[in-house]
């Protein structure tokens, strides 16, 4: 059989290059589903590995655009590979010369520094290297900078070895998160793309809304929910999940903009979602040191009430410009799609049990990996060839490029923020303008969190966040699972967040609407997404955090602060809603997420009640004039 040509052009595809690819291909996931189950191998030697993959294949699709780039790009994957082998080699001499450097080992440590950038540069993109160079700068240059932002004097010589060995370097934390949990959801997700799995949990999500006014933009939130929380990535979601929803939403009357933006916002909440919650879970799970299983259910109140509000104001908008019922003679119900697809949902099942019992998450997505391969053999065999599996698992490679890239690069950034202590001083500066006030503090780190979050993945924005932020949000006072899942919300936002959106602006593209008014569409979707944060932090029975009276308490109210908040944003409330009407029910909603004191709930359901009442009455003197 002979290599096909998966770089998708004969004409800089050679057959060298193919069978790199196709090694890349099958030898990665074999390497990774071995480390799963029955390999073990220590962080660092997992992590050279996982790059040495992930480098190798950066180059090879993202090549040198000059005439003989190739020659450059066969000498940098020899030197990407040759730095992952002797960073191993390196590590383990340190059992007998612990942080004793040669002078060989300090250049070649520029060199991994060197290319970090060039490499992982080719796949994120502008924004993350150039932020990776302003810290490596500032860890040269910050002797010079006056005030308490001096460092002391580092020289290029302690800088680069740092990054290349330290725990919380190129080589550390980050990449290793990718290495032993992301890259195996990225797999999982991929393989269950191949079994047909995504397009049933679109289908049985139009089916189960059909009746409802929206039926498929309703749809677009529930699947894009489902593939989402395994996803990695909210824009490579949306390009999974768009290619089915945005044009159903658009045939049935929604512009294209809405179309879109429902969708990214869709997909963009993925991250927030348990169980997977897009792998980021584990990565704060590693940080935090509070168990996965713990953080996963922490967070499922505040992602059900942001998928909530989504629904409820995807139903407003409906009702307001009256989507006509969709043509529902040749849809199946719902019980037929669930009757023949049923088995579609062991592995994500499979994988919940497995979490919820107490299994690692590597040994639990081993199994569920193993699952969805049967189940594809199960229920869609004439898929199952040998040419899609490999494109599976080229898919799964090309998802976990994105994330690996940023992850390495940001070990630059949290090496150097620990080696000059700039997070303890970032920290330092949001409590001082503050002044210990957490609700000041909590919108400071908002800003942050949604400017550092721009241009990145969720996981790469949780990660730096998690250091220069949470810190000062648990010194002023908020819990350490309210600070990280605060950052970790508004690190998923900024994806749908101008002038960089990137969710966004995939979702644009596959509805072919305007870019900004996508955006601005999206921001307005996901106002309650805003919201829900700071409610988190001061009531802990959203993260399941007291008696189970005062959870389900906090839920309701909470519940209908959301729709509420819809309606004001979308404008309709069983009426057209007037823009005064609209201002006065948007603190109406705010106030039903005060739990103390409860006069709060009080005074927000009458403020309501009133604008309804007025509302409905206005409208009825023009219907009946």
């Amino acid at each position: 059989m002979g290599v096909p040509n998966f770089t998708g052009s004969k004409k800089r595809g050679s057959a060298v290059k193919n069978l790199l690819l196709l090694l890349i291909f099958i030898a990665m996931p074999l390497f990774h589903m071995w480390t799963a189950s029955f390999g073990v191998y220590p962080s660092y030697k997992m992590s050279a590995v996982h790059w040495a993959f992930v480098g190798s294949f950066i180059l090879l699709v993202k090549p040198s655009k000059f005439k003989g780039g190739f020659v450059l790009d066969a000498v940098l994957m020899i030197l990407n590979i040759f730095i992952c082998v002797y960073e191993v080699k390196l590590q383990d001499s340190f059992v007998n010369n612990a942080g004793v450097y040669s002078q060989t080992d300090v250049y070649i440590s520029m060199l991994a520094v060197i290319l970090a950038f060039i490499i992982a540069g080719r796949m994120v993109g502008k924004v993350l290297p150039i932020i990776a160079a302003i810290f490596v700068a500032y860890a040269y240059l910050g002797r010079y900078i006056p005030g308490m932002f001096r460092t002391t004097k580092f020289s290029l010589q302690r800088i680069a070895p740092y990054l290349y060995t330290a725990y919380d370097g190129l080589f550390g934390q980050t990449i290793t998160v990718s290495a032993q949990f992301i890259y195996l959801f990225v797999l999982f997700g991929s393989l269950l793309e191949l079994t047909g799995a995504g397009e049933f949990f679109v289908n049985i999500s139009y089916a189960l809304t059909k009746r409802i006014k929206g039926g498929p933009a309703q749809a677009a939130v529930f699947s894009s929910m489902l593939m989402g929380t395994i996803n990695g990535s909210g824009a490579a979601n949306v390009v999974t999940t768009g290619t089915f929803t945005i044009p159903l939403m658009k045939k049935v009357g929604f512009k294209s903009s809405f179309a879109g933006a429902v969708e990214a916002v869709s997909s963009s909440g993925g991250q927030i979602m348990p169980p997977v919650m897009g792998a980021v879970a584990f990565l704060m799970s590693e940080m935090t040191g509070i168990a996965y299983s713990k953080i996963a259910l922490s967070a499922i109140i505040p992602a059900i009430l942001y998928y909530a509000t989504l629904s409820i104001s995807v139903y407003f908008m409906a009702k307001k410009i009256d989507v006509p019922e969709p043509d529902q003679s040749n849809l199946k119900s719902a019980w037929v799609i669930l009757k023949s697809g049923w088995p579609y949902l062991l592995p994500i099942g499979m994988l919940i049990a497995m979490l919820i019992i107490g299994y690692s998450a590597q040994r639990s997505a081993f199994f569920s990996i193993l699952c969805t391969i049967v189940i594809g053999f199960v229920m869609n065999r004439n898929n199952m060839t040998v040419s899609n599996f490999i494109k599976a698992l080229q898919n799964s490679v090309k998802g976990i490029a994105p994330i690996a890239a940023a992850c390495f690069l940001a070990g630059i950034v949290m090496g150097i923020i620990n080696l000059t202590g700039l997070g303890l001083k970032i920290s330092g500066i949001i409590e001082t303008i503050a002044n210990g006030n957490l609700f000041i503090g909590l919108f400071l780190a908002m800003f942050t969190s949604l400017l550092l979050g721009m241009g990145l993945p969720t996981s790469a924005a949780y990660m730096i966040l998690a250091v220069l932020v949470a810190p000062a949000l648990m010194k002023m006072g908020a819990s350490m699972m309210a600070a990280h899942l605060f950052i970790l919300y508004f690190g998923a936002l900024s994806t749908i967040t101008p002038p960089v959106a990137l969710s966004t602006f995939a979702a644009a593209g596959i509805a072919e609407a305007n870019v900004w008014s996508t955006g601005k569409d999206a921001m307005k979707l996901a106002c309650t997404g805003f919201v829900i944060p700071f409610v988190f932090v001061y009531n802990s029975q959203l993260l399941l955090g007291g008696s189970f009276l005062e959870i389900i308490f906090a839920f309701v109210t909470a519940f209908l602060g959301c729709a509420i908040i819809a309606a004001s944003l979308i404008g309709w409330l069983k009426v057209d809603i007037s823009m005064v009407g609209r201002i006065l029910l948007f603190p109406a909603g705010i106030m039903l997420f005060i739990a103390h004191p409860l006069y709060w709930n009080l005074v927000g359901l009458i403020l309501t009640m009133v604008v309804i009442f007025i509302e409905t009455k206005k409208y009825k003197r023009i219907i009946s004039a």
